[in-house]
């Protein structure tokens, strides 16, 4: 990206669904530790979901790559405890813009294992949809295992639908929503239109 950085928003709190607070705010070059702590806290089945791969280990480079952003090209949103702010991060979402595709991002959502089930993927992936609608990005492509059906049901919940399937690796690409009222009404999509409620009063 050419030009200064984009002013970023504030740390802020919000509570999930079962009233559990957690403070969210983008991602800093600071984070790195933080991030190859909660790396080490996910489980195997995690990691390589999140990675489609076998790995026992974030390199420095690796962690340059997912801490030093532009917040443009490539954002994403860290979730913290607010009670434990040294303990390792409770969820990332993160967006990277395709080459050559300037309305295309690769999409990654990564939860704790001790913070699944609670709404906080939802959470993150409807603050990093609104901030890519801002910045042009208009469609989101996951890759994910066939057998990932959380994240699967997630993405389709909200519109989704497979655009390639190789190897038990599907490609869902999914529409940027840029309001409440382009969201399906469904679990998912009451639960985004709830955030988006929640993010306009705040």
């Amino acid at each position: 990206m050419n030009g200064p950085r984009p002013s970023l928003p504030p740390a802020r709190e919000v509570r999930l669904r079962d009233g559990t607070p957690v403070l969210v705010r983008p991602i800093r070059p600071e984070d790195k530790a933080r991030l190859r702590a909660a790396f080490h806290q996910l489980s195997p089945e995690a990691r390589y979901q999140r990675f489609l791969a076998t790995m026992g280990d974030l390199s420095d480079k690796q962690l340059r790559h997912l801490t030093e952003i532009d917040y443009h090209d490539h954002m994403a949103w860290v979730a913290i405890d607010p009670s434990r702010p040294e303990l390792p991060g409770a969820g990332v979402a993160r967006y990277i813009r395709v080459a050559g595709h300037p309305d295309v991002a690769e999409v990654a959502v990564t939860v704790a294992d001790a913070w699944r089930g609670r709404g906080l993927g939802t959470l993150l992936l409807e603050l990093l949809s609104g901030w890519a609608a801002e910045h042009g990005v208009t469609t989101f492509r996951a890759f994910t295992f066939e057998t990932n059906d959380a994240m699967i049901r997630i993405f389709k919940d909200i519109g989704a639908h497979v655009v390639r399937h190789d190897e038990g690796v599907l490609a869902l690409d999914m529409p940027v929503p840029r309001s409440a009222a382009e969201l399906p009404d469904n679990a998912t999509g009451r639960a985004f239109r709830a955030l988006v409620r929640a993010r306009a009063v705040s």
